[in-house]
């Protein structure tokens, strides 16, 4: 082999690394290019959702409190028009977006996925009542009276009226009365009942071991014979008390302590979401079924 023969090959053996080099160079640059252009669109995208969730929180600023039941409006009712605004403007949003606004607005609760949950929490705290001999059951067919609270009397006030209240006397002639809600009485027997089943004798009364809460506020109020609206009235308090005193003494620590607001329940509609989100954290994100 001549040394011309010699100089070719090295030579061509250069202009081949050489092109190879090259191309490596500039796929590697076109590579860099398309990364550094698809950062740029996401931190856009990225900008583009925080200033969403911004005015989102501020054109919706004087229901924000009512944010953590927004997510079980859009999971269950996404496609419904709901008698307070924030629902259904939380319902146009995304996924991401919604996230997004959670996220802002402080909260730490998750958006729920699925609709499996409703089931599966509504069993378990079938199960708890019997658990805790809490009297009759309230939740036949489906629960079909808490749920017709929302799908027949959405738009209502949740509150009784003075033919379904009690009657409180101001002064000791008894002249003067006005007509006042009773739940509270209802909420205490129930607190009084749960400290004595979980062995607290700190001044419950006794009577309500030998009456169980479900029994007395079905006799209490003749639900038997009531107008169903009054009937799911009673279901949904009867549901959301149980799961309060379940959840403060299984989940001292919980997610919903770091989540709650100074939301008000006016309407059927609200106590619905926020009875729902309650039960959603006592028997499924608490407990690990959401993962």
């Amino acid at each position: 082999m001549s040394v011309a023969d010699i100089i070719q090959i090295v030579i061509g053996i250069l202009s081949l690394a050489a092109t190879v080099a090259v191309s490596f160079l500039i796929y590697w640059l076109q590579t860099r290019h398309e990364k550094e252009i698809a950062k740029i669109e996401q931190d856009r995208q990225k900008r583009e959702l925080e200033e969403r969730a911004h005015n989102f929180l501020l054109d919706n600023s004087n229901e924000r409190d009512y944010l953590p039941w927004c997510i079980i409006a859009v999971n269950l009712h996404r496609h419904e028009t709901h008698s307070r605004a924030i629902y259904t403007n939380f319902c146009r949003c995304s996924p991401e977006l919604q996230t997004e606004i959670v996220k802002q607005a402080g909260f730490t609760l998750p958006i729920v996925k699925g609709r499996e949950w409703v089931d599966i929490c509504f069993s378990k705290l079938r199960d708890d009542i019997k658990e805790y001999k809490l009297g009759r059951d309230m939740l036949y067919d489906g629960a079909k009276y808490f749920h017709r609270g929302f799908e027949r009397y959405r738009q209502l006030p949740y509150k009784l009226d003075e033919l379904h209240a009690t009657s409180v006397y101001l002064n000791s002639t008894f002249t003067s009365a006005t007509f006042v809600d009773n739940k509270d009485s209802f909420e205490k027997y129930l607190d009084d009942y749960f400290r004595q089943v979980f062995g607290k004798k700190d001044g419950a009364q006794n009577e309500a071991i030998s009456y169980p809460p479900a029994d007395y506020v079905w006799n209490l109020q003749n639900l038997g014979v009531a107008d169903e609206n009054i009937v799911c009235y009673w279901v949904m308090e009867f549901v959301e008390q149980v799961v309060l005193n379940i959840y403060r003494r299984k989940h001292p620590e919980g997610v919903m302590y770091d989540n709650m607001t100074d939301a008000a329940v006016e309407t059927y509609e609200d106590m619905y979401y926020e009875t729902l989100l309650w039960l959603y954290c006592t028997y499924y994100e608490e407990s690990g079924s959401a993962e």
